[in-house]
């Protein structure tokens, strides 16, 4: 068996970015989420508190997007130290990412609970408006929080479009919600104050809540699929036996895809005669790796396995 079991340099490195850019992100969301929850309670504003709760769910992503990152990083650290041989090491790596997929999956729950103490404030506020005060710190503050989370999007989007890193797009994704959010509470208190329209803030809130359970509901089911070991694209079994049997003139037996965090990992069983040496061997499943990740971005740990021809 040739067995890979840590990544090139290239994605080391982009593992380490990843991991500087995501930790810089969770720190400055966390952040941004208690002075809007702050300021939305001195205010009486409900959308400045929803894009407050928001931002701390944003946040808890980020955190969940770099600890499977630091494992990641973990995971090729020990299994360079092993010179290759990485089966314990794999296992090893598989029980940090459920981990880190449980951990997504509880925070999506207690995101759903936030989005529904939001929507109960904002009909609240819909029977009976109550008055913005400061409401130009308020637009302030949304203002800052939208700009800072955009500029973070491109940075997560940046790093992980140049070294595929998938965690990391989901985590630019969420943070361009984020900015989004942040503007739509800017137009809402602006038009509750500026324009006499009071139910503007609430209005804008329960928008707010409905991204909270879109984010919500893609965490929940992508890290179930993670729990459970089931890939988001089954057909893609049939697609990499397709390349490698057409690519490389060779019978392939089986195919395992396993989720492992923020990528995949396969075991390809070839059936070969007992005629290839082992150089020649090492050579076809350095060919075989090479052409499934470019065909297959997100597969990026691979077995090949020898089934000697009966």
């Amino acid at each position: 068996m040739d067995s890979d079991s840590s990544d090139s340099d290239d994605h080391t490195l982009g593992f380490d970015a990843g991991r500087r850019v995501s930790k810089i992100t969770f720190m400055t969301l966390f952040a941004i989420g208690i002075a809007e929850v702050a300021i939305g309670l001195v205010s009486n504003s409900v959308v400045l508190i929803a894009d407050g709760i928001d931002s701390f769910g944003d946040s808890a992503i980020t955190l969940i997007v770099l600890l499977g990152l630091l494992f990641a990083t973990r995971h090729n650290n020990k299994s360079s130290s092993k010179n290759g041989v990485g089966n314990n090491v794999t296992q090893s790596g598989f029980g940090y990412y459920k981990i880190e997929s449980f951990a997504a999956f509880v925070a999506a729950i207690g995101m759903v609970g936030m989005g529904i103490v939001i929507i109960a404030r904002a009909i609240e506020a819909l029977i009976d408006p109550v008055e913005i005060v400061h409401p130009e710190i308020a637009l302030v503050t949304l203002a800052f929080a939208a700009c800072i989370s955009g500029y973070r999007a491109v940075q997560m989007n940046r790093i992980a479009s140049r070294y595929n890193l998938l965690s990391l797009k989901a985590g630019a994704r969420n943070a361009i919600k984020d900015g989004m959010a942040s503007i739509i509470g800017f137009f809402s208190v602006l038009v509750a104050v500026y324009l006499g329209f009071p139910q503007a803030d609430p209005i804008g809130a329960i928008i707010i809540a409905a991204f909270i359970f879109s984010i919500s509901y893609y965490i929940l089911k992508d890290s179930s699929l993670v729990l459970l070991d089931i890939i988001k694209n089954p057909q893609m079994v049939d697609q990499v036996k397709a390349l490698i049997e057409k690519s490389h003139g060779v019978k392939v037996s089986g195919i395992s895809l396993r989720p492992m965090g923020p990528f995949l990992h396969a075991d390809i069983s070839i059936v070969l005669d007992g005629s290839m040496t082992v150089a020649e061997f090492k050579r076809l499943a350095g060919s075989i790796k090479k052409s499934v990740r470019k065909r297959f971005p997100s597969i990026q740990r691979l077995a090949v396995i020898i089934e000697e021809q009966q």
